[in-house]
């Protein structure tokens, strides 16, 4: 791939969703392609400081991604958010809370820092284990109500759009909690004195915010947008 076929009017989030593997470049970068999708490459570059060229330049030297998806309907989507993300969330959350408590106790004294990032975590933790749970039990199962051609209630209707939106709200404070965990790990860097648990706990926190960018990209900007487009058409006839 080339640069002149990377179009920098294109939404990062449209980027993404064509090649998944952009999302990495867009990391590295330390560009908001998730809660911030909607931005034009040019834009975002422009608004991190970037040089437009330099960003071109690494999108393309990354190859198109076998595992891009196209998802047919939108409960295929849900499917995928459930069994990869939701899932992966219900048993990593936990068992990376008793780590972090752990290392916390054991380096605390040493790396004061540790005290805010427990604190974070574990508001984090509760706050996207809510999430997911209250996404499951009503959003998604009107969007796949929906999705089948089953109309919806008044009732329904108003309140998807409103859970959109608060879901939305939530992705920006989990988004901020995950920057501010980065920010007082340093950049996840290990230190000269940490242990093989305290590596292991920086490696699963870094995995975890790759994680939630894909798994928030692939809410905010695939599966609500078609959700409210549906969600219109359905309105208007």
């Amino acid at each position: 791939m080339t640069t002149t076929t990377i179009d920098s009017e294109r939404s990062l989030g449209v980027l993404v969703e064509e090649n998944p593997e952009f999302a990495r470049v867009f990391e590295s970068f330390g560009i908001d392609f998730c809660c911030g999708g909607d931005a034009s490459l040019e834009t975002a570059c422009a608004e991190a400081g970037l040089e437009l060229s330099t960003v071109r330049d690494e999108l393309a030297t990354v190859k198109d991604s076998d595992g891009n998806q196209d998802w047919e309907t939108m409960s295929d989507l849900v499917d995928t958010i459930v069994s990869e993300h939701h899932e992966y969330l219900r048993e990593e959350l936990p068992a990376l809370e008793d780590l972090v408590r752990k290392v916390v106790s054991v380096h605390g004294e040493n790396h004061p820092e540790l005290q805010r990032v427990g604190e974070e975590f574990s508001d984090l933790a509760e706050a996207m284990q809510t999430h997911i749970s209250e996404e499951e039990d009503e959003a998604f199962l009107l969007v796949e109500k929906l999705d089948r051609g089953d109309p919806l209630t008044e009732s329904e209707v108003a309140t998807l759009r409103e859970e959109i939106d608060n879901f939305e709200d939530d992705h920006e404070e989990t988004a901020a909690r995950l920057e501010q965990i980065e920010a007082l790990t340093d950049g996840y860097a290990v230190p000269d004195d940490a242990c093989p648990s305290y590596r292991n706990m920086l490696a699963r926190l870094e995995e975890l915010e790759r994680d939630t960018h894909m798994h928030v990209h692939r809410e905010n900007n695939i599966l609500f947008p078609r959700a409210e487009q549906e969600l219109s058409t359905a309105t208007r006839s």
